[in-house]
């Protein structure tokens, strides 16, 4: 399973991978400040999952839905941001699932098991 973590603030990126790690521990993540630099990877068919921002400064969350459900990709798409109209603006391109930054932790996790099968913990001791 490969999920793919889009945010060009780079802390909320590093947040937002240590909670998918947490819950899918045998997921690989990949991650970039860019939504631009996404989209080889995601044409590759390989992405299982795309958890983007709302607004960043090459190009804006709803720019890169809109181009990804024209292109007739399927991939889920989780919307995290902080803005209110963020909301609004992923349904209206094609996003799947929205998570507030303030309930990331709890609300992020419940929006992937929503869209990805459940995660299998890594056996331990």
């Amino acid at each position: 399973m490969k999920i793919a973590i889009v945010d060009d603030e780079a802390l909320v990126r590093s947040v937002i991978c240590d909670v998918v790690r947490e819950a899918w521990p045998i997921a690989e993540i990949v991650d970039y400040a860019s939504a631009r630099h996404v989209f080889h990877e995601i044409e590759t068919g390989t992405v299982d999952l795309l958890i983007t921002n709302c607004y960043m400064m090459d190009m804006d969350g709803p720019t890169l839905v809109r181009t990804l459900r024209e292109q007739k990709q399927s991939i889920p798409i989780v919307f995290v941001s902080g803005s209110d109209d963020a909301r609004q603006l992923g349904e209206a391109a094609g996003i799947d699932r929205f998570v507030a930054k303030n309930l990331l932790h709890t609300d992020l996790v419940e929006a992937i098991s929503a869209l990805l099968p459940t995660p299998r913990r890594v056996a331990t001791g």
